[in-house]
């Protein structure tokens, strides 16, 4: 689980040693609100990828308009992200068909069009500039195209939401965090069915109820017009962790923005010309 804010890696680990546990430690990128460094070490591209891969092969990224297929441009992309993931794998031979369950989503698998043979033919077409990378440099090309698609740079947390007031029903979504905002997607489509941009965030709130179960109060809108949206979330604590960060880069860069205007508007007043009276 993720260390809370006031925990320091050392002291757990000390304490997971002293009680015989195992443990293993995970380093990710939770917070992506800046773009993929291009001139990254290779450990940042290595960490990313890692972390990336398995989201992408898993379709957390993938969103299927209305349940079918996506654009053009977004299944010639999967078809140069699976040869780049073989080449990344350091693999010297171009993959198989047999293979593809491993290089490509599994939404886009289970969709009837395009067909495995049709995978095929795109994912060898790719194949001989992929070959030509290096296997780092075909994880960081992953990174790359991947960074175009909106998804990409996401959390992800499995919530319900309860619809049609005090007696509705719950209903089972996929919460997306990402720097545009916190999304509501669908969980077999992943369209997105509310967008609430940080700018309209108020506040967050943990809520556990008698029998244990936490939810998260989302209450979002203006000073005039408050709604409040009520989330069950295993990992309430988390998302709203990582919201309070979001708003909180946000709001810095805004402040940096504002800042650097103030500081080229009274450069500009300070060397207009003057009228002579």
């Amino acid at each position: 689980m993720p260390l809370a804010g006031d925990e320091y890696v050392l002291d757990v680990t000390t304490e997971l040693q002293r009680a015989h546990h195992p443990f293993y430690l995970i380093f990710c990128r939770s917070v992506w609100h800046h773009p993929l460094r291009t001139d990254a070490p290779p450990l940042y591209t290595e960490v990313l990828f890692n972390q990336v891969a398995p989201d992408y092969l898993e379709g957390l990224v993938v969103v299927l308009p209305g349940g079918a297929a996506p654009a053009p441009g977004v299944l010639r992309d999967a078809a140069l992200v699976a040869a780049l993931l073989h080449r990344a794998a350091a693999l010297p031979d171009a993959p198989h068909p047999r293979d593809l369950k491993f290089l490509l989503p599994k939404p886009l698998l289970a969709l009837r069009e395009p067909r495995p043979q049709r995978w095929a033919s795109w994912v060898a077409a790719e194949w001989p500039a992929a070959s030509q990378l290096a296997p780092a440099a075909a994880k960081a090309k992953v990174l790359q195209v991947l960074s175009r698609w909106p998804l990409f740079g996401s959390s992800f947390f499995a919530v319900r939401r309860v619809t049609g007031g005090s007696a509705g029903e719950w209903r089972e979504h996929v919460l997306a965090l990402n720097r545009r905002g916190v999304h509501l997607l669908h969980p077999a489509t992943h369209e997105t069915d509310t967008h609430w941009p940080y700018s309209e965030l108020i506040s967050t709130r943990k809520v556990r109820s008698e029998d244990g179960t936490l939810f998260l109060d989302v209450k979002c809108g203006s000073l005039l017009q408050q709604r409040v949206t009520r989330l069950q979330a295993e990992q309430a604590h988390e998302v709203a962790r990582l919201v309070r960060q979001y708003v909180a880069l946000q709001r810095d860069h805004h402040h940096h923005r504002d800042d650097h205007r103030d500081h080229r508007d009274h450069r500009d007043h300070a060397h207009s010309p003057t009228a002579d009276y």
